[in-house]
């Protein structure tokens, strides 16, 4: 008998998803955690809002995964892939509204 495994659903605060309706993303975000599972199936992940300190009202909807990639070159590999995937998922002009966030365990 075969199992068949369903992705995490990923749970949005309200804050996340009324940032991404702002945005005019919502609909790409979930594409954008669809591709992300697929890159990285193991991996808990969540989404929280990345405010640059430094620049007013710059804010990105940032995917944060959580993986056990030890190796640098892995790592670097990883973020180019979700990088070039997300192309695929998102136009170009809202790509930018994304970042991936990667938080490493031993």
């Amino acid at each position: 008998m075969s199992t068949t495994t369903f992705p995490e659903v990923i749970e949005l605060s309200a804050e996340v998803a009324q940032v991404a309706k702002d945005f005019g993303v919502l609909a790409e975000l979930q594409r954008v955690l669809a591709m992300t599972q697929r890159l990285f199936p193991d991996c808990p992940m969540h989404v929280e809002i990345d405010d640059d300190p430094e620049i007013a009202n710059d804010r990105h909807l940032a995917i944060v995964v959580r993986d056990q990639i030890s190796d640098v070159a892995d790592a670097v590999a990883a973020r180019w892939k979700w990088s070039e995937q997300l192309f695929s998922c998102c136009p170009a002009p809202l790509a930018h509204n994304f970042r991936l966030g990667m938080e490493y365990t031993p």
